[in-house]
């Protein structure tokens, strides 16, 4: 029925040595990718490999340079931004705050608005860090609920491609193609994060390891 190789919770957990209760709340928060078929998880072989290869979960690596302590962000008002080809553009539902890295205060805001990707109109956040457009996410479509992902570049600017290993800031967060979540003409067929809407503060680390490496290449 399946290319793949299929496993259960209990001998993943078995394969991991720990309880199988440990599985289920990594496939539950999306560390670790499962199917659901009929009543029963399962787990893909490829996903399991994905999640050992550091991607996600109990393979995390200790190598995180970009760990806050805490996020912590507040309601904040609308507001517009200006892109370089002069359009300007209202984003709602704002959170913003300071995020401390490294002994570092960075100034962090979220915002979301709606407008066309990938061949249809899907809600979109943007994150700003220092006042910096740094990263966007999208979503499958307009609504408020399903899960929204922004594409993964390494230290020199390039898109990765799926199979490639993730740098390791990115290892204690969701990874997975971009064409998971946005699917249409154009959209990109590279790696991206994956996270709910909700999930501030992963948009946020996010556009946190992005905005380092573009600091990065400047002092280069």
């Amino acid at each position: 029925m399946f290319e793949d190789v299929v496993y259960t919770p209990e001998e993943v957990a078995d394969h991991f040595k720990v309880p199988v209760d440990a599985i289920n709340d990594e496939i539950a928060s999306g560390h670790l990718r499962a199917k659901k078929i009929g009543k029963y998880v399962r787990v893909f072989e490829s996903d399991l490999a994905a999640y050992k290869a550091g991607a996600n979960g109990f393979a995390r690596t200790a190598n995180d340079s970009v760990r806050s302590d805490e996020t912590k962000l507040s309601h904040a008002p609308d507001f517009h931004h200006t892109w370089p080809d002069g359009k300007k553009e209202k984003f709602s539902g704002v959170h913003e705050g300071v995020v401390t890295v490294d002994g570092r205060n960075y100034h962090a805001k979220v915002g979301f608005t709606t407008r066309e990707s990938a061949g249809k109109i899907r809600r979109r956040a943007l994150v700003l860090i220092d006042r910096y457009p740094t990263v966007e996410f999208v979503s499958a479509g307009t609504g408020d609920s399903g899960m929204m992902a922004s594409i993964i570049k390494d230290r020199s600017g390039k898109q990765l491609h799926v199979g490639v290993p993730v740098p390791p800031e990115y290892a204690n967060l969701r990874v997975g193609p971009y064409q998971d979540v946005v699917v249409g003409p154009g959209a990109s067929n590279g790696l991206g994060i994956i996270c709910s809407p909700d999930d501030l503060a992963t948009m946020v680390r996010h556009a946190l390891i992005r905005y380092r490496y573009r600091e990065e290449r400047k002092d280069r």
